[in-house]
């Protein structure tokens, strides 16, 4: 659209100011008619050609990758800000071009030739050279296995702040204490059913939309599924009371707080990038790929997740208004989940590899001072003994004591967080 406007504008400023740019600017392009279509259209075709062979080439390589790190991987590379960039560069050069080609008059149709354009359109094609020469590089780093692996590290440290539910409305403080105490006081099974118009993984939820109704019309809603979960024609997804103040109308407009696709996105879904790292890792621990040091590059990296969880509240399951008048229930990922998220596949597909269970028992004694609940501390007690456990199928008896000192060392680390986590809950 930009490269659109930019043709018209340049091209009016040429029938209006070309003699004075002609006159005044001596680099401007000041050929013929002829010459003027055949710099254009050399242009317009150099670059749709540059366009289908690096792009044919790069969903090619992206291929190959799929298969050995996920089909998920493809989507990285879509959205990624940098391949946008290029490919829209491009598309804009040729669409310059050939708007402004069309203009070129010859001698029989009253010479009108737009140096100007002409000019600017030569600086597009240069700027796209750059932008493909700045593609390579982007590229041949990108498809790289530990910069696709940080990518996806780091855009779970960016969903961490906006974690689901903590845009809904306002939580209390240690207000999930009280959450489940609440729950069950509740009369739920009278309370109106929301159910999924369509089959699909729920791929956003509308906090916005879903406050303002509950506010508007006065009601408490609990969110039954959460964005990620997979639901069919008719499943239940949502509650809401009292029933009474709820007509067809109010349950199509809290149902269209839902959106509903194909596939998994992480746009709320803050498990969704941890599983994309936990796949790439068994992926590089199965037979026919065997590349165990891309598996120990995600585990360090899950590593880092799960410590930015640990060092943040969860946000609360209770959702108030301005008020202070509770309107949403919405449960969120606790840190049991992710931890079991990170661990579990990884620890059964890497049970006979000792340097995958020594990396899986780092990081959980790199979490251990930075914990700051008895549960957490709990969780990962629980991870580091079934570690050790299916450790023992391990063949070699000098892995399996490596194993064994990590495995000690792991739960002293674990046990010295008990004291500063009981420091921490006295103060």
């Amino acid at each position: 659209i930009l490269a659109a406007a930019a043709a018209l504008g340049t091209v009016s400023l040429d029938q209006q100011w070309d003699d004075y740019f002609v006159d005044e600017m001596g680099w401007l392009f000041s050929g013929s008619a002829t010459g003027a279509r055949s710099v254009l259209s050399t242009i317009a075709g150099s670059v749709m050609t540059v366009v289908s062979i690096v792009f044919s080439i790069t969903i090619t390589a992206l291929a190959m990758m799929s298969s050995q790190f996920g089909p998920r991987i493809l989507r990285n590379f879509t959205s990624d800000r940098g391949n946008q960039i290029t490919l829209g560069t491009f598309i804009a050069t040729f669409i310059y071009c050939l708007l402004v080609l069309r203009t070129v008059r010859s001698v029989e149709e009253s010479t009108f030739v737009p140096d100007l354009s002409v000019t600017i359109g030569v600086g597009m094609a240069i700027a796209s050279l750059a932008v493909l020469i700045y593609f390579i590089d982007h590229v041949s780093q990108g498809i790289q296995a530990e910069h696709l692996i940080a990518e996806v590290g780091r855009e779970f440290q960016h969903l961490l702040p906006k974690v689901f539910p903590e845009r809904i409305g306002h939580g209390e403080e240690n207000g999930d204490k009280d959450a489940e105490e609440f729950y069950n006081s509740l009369d739920w099974e009278k309370a109106c059913r929301i159910l999924a118009p369509a089959n699909g993984y729920i791929q956003r939820i509308d906090d916005t939309h879903l406050m303002k109704t509950a506010i508007e019309n006065d009601l408490l809603v609990q969110i039954v599924k959460r964005t990620g979960d997979f639901a069919t024609v008719d499943s239940l997804v949502l509650r809401a009371m009292p029933t009474e103040r709820i007509d067809e109308e109010m349950q199509q407009q809290l149902a269209a707080s839902f959106g509903f696709g194909p596939n998994r996105t992480p746009h709320q879904d803050v498990s969704y990038p941890m599983q994309q790292l936990v796949e790439i890792a068994l992926r590089a621990l199965s037979p026919g790929i065997n590349e165990p040091f891309t598996a120990l590059s995600c585990i360090d990296w899950l590593g880092a997740s799960l410590r930015s969880v640990v060092t943040r509240s969860i946000p609360s399951a209770l959702r108030y208004d301005e008020g202070g008048t509770l309107r949403v229930i919405a449960y969120p990922y606790r840190f049991e989940e992710l931890a079991a998220i990170a661990y579990d596949q990884i620890r059964i597909f890497g049970a006979n590899n000792p340097d995958v269970v020594v990396s899986l028992l780092e990081t959980i004694a790199g979490l251990a001072p930075h914990l700051y609940h008895q549960e957490d501390r709990q969780v990962l007690i629980h991870h580091a003994e079934l570690i050790g456990e299916d450790a023992k199928q391990i063949t070699n008896q000098a892995d399996r004591q490596r194993v064994a000192r990590h495995l000690q060392q792991t739960l002293l680390q674990l046990a010295i967080s008990n004291k500063a986590i009981s420091n921490k809950e006295a103060r």
